[in-house]
């Protein structure tokens, strides 16, 4: 099991990142990132075969069917904003 952050629009999950991948506080930049679209990003916890199925899936495009593996597959699926204690709304 590894943690991953991902990052779902209204058209399905459209990135899945290692959490080891992003360095220091990269996490914490993603409270504060602006999207073109509205969209949730969250900390997900998945085993690495499903993890691999997932990405295939962004990969080929097909991201409302990632996101529905991803809502089936998840051990834990919670909102960073909702996770970071000291998180405040961007001005």
């Amino acid at each position: 099991m590894r943690a991953f952050i991902c990052e779902v629009d209204e058209t399905g999950l459209r990135r899945l990142l290692s959490e080891d991948m992003i360095a220091g506080d990269g996490v914490r930049g993603y409270t504060r990132h602006r999207f073109a679209r509205p969209t949730t990003v969250a900390w997900t916890l998945l085993d690495d075969g499903d993890a691999k199925s997932i990405r295939s899936e962004v990969a080929a495009g097909h991201h409302e069917a990632a996101c529905g593996l991803l809502l089936n597959r998840a051990i834990e699926l919670i909102s960073i904003a909702a996770a970071l204690h000291e998180t405040t709304l961007p001005a």
